[in-house]
């Protein structure tokens, strides 16, 4: 896991990640909802191929760094890669196999997706 160097804001915030044709990542418009949940446009842009999710679960719902049912739920339902989460202290990533969350590697560089 990588350590997160800013706070998070005390409400969800989230966004599809979207491969481009060159193979590289863009995000989604984000989407900020309540302590315990957001919802966000789960589509890419013209030409761009959803790859997962990245959403934050701050301190104030909870602050789990573990994807809930209702996040599996929905990554499995849209046939994403990744799930990503973020807390107040770190980011994850889990690889989407059917009904289970394996551990991927972390993603430690986020900050360029959410200045888009």
């Amino acid at each position: 896991m990588a350590r997160v160097n800013q706070s998070i804001p005390p409400v969800e915030f989230g966004f599809m990640l979207c491969r481009l044709p060159d193979g590289r990542l863009t995000r989604g418009p984000i989407g900020v909802g309540t302590a315990t949940n957001v919802q966000f446009p789960d589509q890419c842009g013209p030409g761009q191929k959803v790859v997962g999710s990245l959403h934050s679960h701050p301190k104030e719902g909870g602050g789990s760094i573990l994807p809930s049912r209702q996040d599996m739920a929905e990554a499995l339902r849209l046939k994403m890669e990744v799930l990503c989460i973020v807390n107040n202290e770190t980011n994850q990533c889990y690889r989407v196999k059917g009904v289970q969350a394996a551990q991927s590697r972390p993603i430690t560089r986020l900050v360029h997706l959410l200045r888009k």
